[in-house]
């Protein structure tokens, strides 16, 4: 009985995305819920206790921008600070042609995601374990993404300083934020002005129970300089606003 409420919540909230996708796409996502709440009983993963909670907003507002840009098939797509793998586990079973990369710090929630990656049977996955202040000075990481995703990570003007450089010119970071998303733009033009990017587009929205939502579109139209970001901890204290 209670798959079957799973299951009518999953329906419920596509709907309202107006999202199309497979019966196995859906079980994926169902599997993948049912991990998560597994995992919470192991360490800390997400703010949500419930599946229908994990349903209605955190794969809800992963899943927000498909509804609204498009991403191209074979395109790299980096999540920063995954942690339990919102919004990149969603966004890639919906999306099996993107690579994925799922990047985070904490070892124990890298160890996660390769284990939920194992159990839904997913490829073209990534999993890179360590700060975003190094990796986006290494050849293997820096301007070579497409897309890069941050939800809940920290301020824009931070957000700004660690996601941008890892985007190849022409590409895009989405962040999402809460209702103080718009204020921490006007402090983060700075930053975002400095790492090379340009706000683009923002939308508005709301979650299913009425949560206000934003997601900020950062185009990046030229080169970071070579001097972003700063060393660990610093964008974090000294934010470049």
């Amino acid at each position: 009985m209670l798959l079957q409420s799973n299951e009518a919540c999953l329906e419920d909230m596509l709907a309202a995305l107006r999202l199309d996708i497979s019966n196995h796409q859906k079980r994926k996502l169902l599997q993948y819920t049912d991990f998560l709440i597994e995992g919470l009983k192991r360490q800390r993963l997400t703010g949500e206790k419930s599946a229908e909670g994990i349903i209605r907003r955190q794969l809800y507002d992963s899943l927000y921008p498909l509804t609204i840009i498009s991403f191209q098939a074979g395109s790299k797509v980096l999540d920063l600070g995954s942690g339990a793998g919102l919004p990149g586990m969603p966004i890639k079973i919906c999306l099996p042609e993107v690579l994925m990369c799922l990047l985070d710090s904490n070892q124990r929630k890298i160890k996660f995601l390769i284990e939920a990656a194992n159990l839904l049977g997913l490829d073209k996955l990534e999993f890179i374990s360590g700060r975003a202040e190094e990796l986006a000075h290494s050849n293997d990481h820096r301007e070579k993404y497409d897309h890069v995703l941050a939800k809940a990570v920290a301020s824009t003007a931070v957000l700004a300083e660690l996601a941008l450089p890892f985007l190849k010119t022409g590409g895009q970071a989405l962040l999402y934020k809460g209702p103080q998303g718009a204020r921490e733009a006007e402090l983060a033009g700075r930053a975002i002005d400095l790492c090379g990017g340009n706000i683009e587009k923002v939308w508005h929205y709301n979650l299913p129970a009425g949560e206000k939502r934003s997601i900020f579109l950062i185009r990046k139209i030229k080169n970071t300089p070579p001097q972003y970001p700063r060393a660990v901890g610093k964008p974090a204290r000294r934010p470049l606003t």
